[in-house]
């Protein structure tokens, strides 16, 4: 499974994950949207197109998507899971935002390896062995 890594997010975050997705035997790959794009400041729907196009990808962000949200909703058509971070990880630090990730990371790796459709899931702050998600629509 492929992880981009929204630009809501340090790019360092998304390297130290990479490596150590890569001690795991799911062998995960995890590539920031800087890497991914080439350059900052792509616009979304141009870097969903290439993911769908590519498949077998997650988003991790940190957007703060509002009930009816043009973006919100291209996100959640576009056919791919999403792991969006809940309005407790926007006040915490680089530091402790990658602690927390590496904490859930178990629980995030198993869900989305045994999924058959795409989700959208809210991920608290707090750490639990199980994520709750809503299924989304497959892009056709």
């Amino acid at each position: 499974m492929h992880f981009f890594i929204d630009e809501n997010l340090s790019h360092r975050i998304a390297n130290a994950l990479h490596h150590l997705a890569q001690l795991c035997t799911e062998n995960h790959t995890v590539v920031h949207a800087r890497e991914f794009n080439g350059r900052l400041g792509v616009p979304d729907q141009e870097w969903l197109e290439r993911l769908q196009a590519e498949g077998n990808w997650v988003i991790i962000s940190k957007d703060r998507f509002k009930k009816g949200d043009p973006e919100r909703l291209a996100f959640e058509h576009a056919g791919i899971t999403i792991i969006n971070l809940g309005k407790d990880w926007h006040k915490k630090s680089a530091w402790d935002t990658a602690v927390q990730l590496i904490k859930w990371w178990p629980t995030i790796s198993w869900e989305v390896l045994k999924l058959n459709h795409p989700m959208r899931y809210d991920l608290p702050w707090g750490v639990t062995p199980k994520l709750k998600g809503k299924t989304l629509p497959q892009k056709k």
